[in-house]
């Protein structure tokens, strides 16, 4: 009786441990991952998940065989049309005219040549010959003979210079997988473009079906390079791993992207324009202490020295729509001064609030000294651009909104109170409870969301020196302060009092009552890198 008991409860037995084994295997994933279960992760760790990707894409394109690669080179920017055949118009012969030199005969008349007498005499003509035939062997002395028109032009056809680089174009998209060999061209026509949008689109690039600086880098690039790259940024990101806070705003310069990690994970990734080669986006250490609404844009210095003063001394204006122009402090009108006799510490031009404002709705302010932040924009078209180094220093943001109502959230602000303030026109400038870091980057490497590894070449030719380690963003809730741009030395003596030299420019600590006023204005006057 025993031993059937124990028989049977055996199965029982069996069917509870395997329940139990079960289980713990299906808890075994949330505990594997605690720190994404608990809410724990940190930004470390979304550094050091893109550091193991990286690494592992490199790996892979550094154990793949070496092959012939076609480049296609460099060159004007390659679109539909371009390459193939064209046809030359082959100039004409010359002919004698008896039109003065320099002016065209008259439409639809042929023209003529005088046959003057030669000096000595001439052989006797056939008397079977007309006179004033221009068919006969010889013309009377004297007679107007006129002349055969011209043979149509004579149109041949050539290679286009651009035909050997679409050429190499489609060696290589055959190489790469994009064509069939049957496919190959010197002519870009529709085939070539969707296979350079197919190409585009593996990429992560526009898909414009043009072959720009960018496409043209990503088509010659090699695996070799491509690690390179890769190898660079990990380098990098393993400097920055240590440091970085759980929530931080990362401003990567090579991809022109801005990335927003919160409580260690990520929250987004959006296109942003960063500054030209001439006017960098400095690697700073920041944080974005508060964010306003309907800004006002002060035209930086550097801005206004080298793009708005000539434009004023040329046009009495200064090209900006709904901007007001102080002189010593004062408006004026820009009509009615002559400004190739004032000097530029002395003028600051402000741009209203509004839809056609450089900094859009939105101005998200640092602390930094070199008048650098995050802002909007009124032109949207440069983000369709796989290539966005166009500011002059500033970063700006393809969607300045949603990074408004993220950052606001914790101030109590929601969208519905964000609209109102839109609405109302008027400047608000919001504080956040607590500073959002802010880091600047140069990685030449990223990874999606998906897990896709990008590679993104460097759009400077010298890399901007990184802040150290141990230098900290400025406290928060001060004002910028940029640096001073000294202005060219164009001071021509003004017209009234020719025999006196010109006044020497005050210095930065001993400004005007009327300007010192302006720099108490707060972070509305302080004067901005667009």
């Amino acid at each position: 009786m025993l031993t059937t008991i124990r028989t049977c409860a055996r199965p029982a037995l069996g069917s509870r441990v395997a329940a139990c084994l079960l289980a713990g295997l299906l808890a075994l994933p949330a505990q594997a991952a605690p720190s994404t279960a608990s809410g724990t992760s940190t930004g470390r760790d979304v550094v050091g998940t893109w550091i193991a990707r990286i690494d592992q894409r490199a790996a892979e394109l550094e154990a793949m065989p070496r092959v012939q690669q076609t480049r296609v080179g460099y060159g004007s920017v390659l679109k539909k049309g371009d390459g193939g055949m064209v046809d030359v118009v082959a100039p004409g012969p010359v002919r004698p005219s008896d039109v003065p030199e320099g002016t065209a005969p008259a439409a639809g008349t042929a023209p003529t040549v005088v046959v003057t007498p030669p000096a000595e005499p001439v052989p006797q003509a056939d008397p079977s010959a007309t006179p004033g035939n221009a068919l006969s062997g010889t013309a009377t002395p004297g007679t107007v003979v006129e002349v055969l028109p011209p043979p149509p032009a004579l149109t041949i056809q050539v290679r286009a210079r651009a035909a050997d680089r679409v050429g190499r174009l489609s060696t290589r998209l055959i190489e790469l997988g994009f064509l069939n060999q049957e496919q190959w061209t010197e002519t870009f026509d529709d085939t070539l473009e969707v296979a350079v949008r197919a190409f585009q689109l593996s990429e992560g690039l526009m898909q414009d079906g043009k072959v720009g600086e960018v496409t043209r880098q990503a088509l010659d690039r090699t695996p070799k390079e491509a690690a390179k790259l890769m190898r660079g940024a990990t380098a990098s990101m393993r400097a920055f791993q240590a440091s970085v806070p759980d929530t931080v705003i990362l401003v990567n310069l090579p991809s022109q992207t801005v990335t927003y990690i919160e409580r260690g994970k990520l929250n987004f990734t959006m296109r942003a324009v960063v500054g030209r080669p001439s006017r960098q986006t400095p690697l700073l250490q920041d944080r974005v202490t508060s964010v306003t609404i309907n800004p006002t844009w002060t035209v930086p210095p550097t801005v206004l020295v080298e793009d708005k003063l000539p434009v004023l001394r040329k046009k009495g204006n200064t090209g900006i729509k709904d901007a007001v122009v102080y002189l010593d402090g004062v408006e004026v009108v820009p009509e009615s001064i002559n400004w190739w006799q004032v000097t530029p510490e002395r003028i600051r031009i402000v741009q209203k609030p509004g839809d056609d404002n450089a900094l859009g709705r939105f101005r998200f302010n640092l602390t930094n000294g070199d008048g650098i932040f995050l802002h909007g924009t009124n032109d949207p078209r440069l983000f369709e651009r796989d290539l966005r180094a166009a500011s002059s220093g500033c970063v700006r943001l393809a969607d300045a909104r949603m990074v408004a109502e993220t950052l606001l959230r914790p101030a109590k602000l929601d969208s519905a109170a964000i609209e109102r303030q839109l609405d109302s026109g008027k400047t608000k400038t919001v504080s956040l409870p607590n500073a959002v870091p802010v880091r600047f980057v140069y990685w030449t490497s990223t990874v999606e969301t998906d897990g896709t590894v990008r590679v993104h070449p460097g759009i400077y030719d010298d890399v901007p020196a990184a802040p150290s380690a141990t230098q900290a963003p400025a406290a928060a809730g001060t004002v910028s302060a940029p640096r001073r741009v000294e202005p060219k030395p164009v001071r021509p003596t003004p017209a009234a009092a020719p025999q006196t030299a010109p006044a020497p420019a005050q210095s930065s600590s001993t400004a005007t009552p009327a300007r010192a006023a302006d720099t108490r204005n707060g972070a509305e006057a302080v004067r901005t890198a667009m």
